[in-house]
């Protein structure tokens, strides 16, 4: 005679709801994802600088690679609209360098600028303060010491 209790064996496990919450915890609210976090990326070793588009300019007679906005914005896992904000907000300095200015005007009225350029230092520093800073955690990061680093150690060139 055969146990009753074996036809349960092979029923699937049934998860409570809370169970299910648990394992799908995430760390922004709501059900969409964001849509300006990149994928995460190991920065411990610089070899993701590798994938950065950058052009070389000479400074004074010395080839230095500079980075576009958008290729920092790829770095910090952030869009190049944000970078523009967090200048504007003085959050980060302004770009110290910039490509040659176009020959026409872009926007009728406009200053006619060149393009923003970092640096790879700044680049680097950037990133590694953003992630020492947890900026892309929604519940943990710091922003005020991430302003505090910037203020007191952005490199200048």
């Amino acid at each position: 005679m055969k146990d009753p209790l074996d036809l349960f064996n092979e029923m699937p496990d049934i998860k409570s709801k809370r169970q299910k919450h648990e394992e799908n915890v995430q760390d922004f609210p709501g059900n969409t994802k964001p849509k300006n976090r990149g994928a995460s990326i190991d920065r411990a070793s610089h070899e993701w600088l590798n994938g950065l588009s950058h052009q070389v300019y000479n400074v004074k007679g010395v080839e230095k690679k500079f980075y576009s906005i958008g290729a920092l914005a790829t770095a910090l896992g952030r869009k190049p609209v944000t970078i523009r904000s967090w200048e504007a907000k003085g959050w980060i300095p302004g770009a110290a360098f910039r490509t040659p200015p176009p020959r026409k005007e872009q926007i009728p009225g406009a200053d006619i600028k060149g393009r923003r350029l970092y640096t790879e230092a700044q680049v680097v520093f950037l990133v590694e303060t953003a992630i020492a800073c947890n900026l892309n955690s929604q519940k943990n990061s710091d922003w005020k010491r991430f302003r505090k680093e910037i203020a007191d150690n952005y490199p200048t060139h």
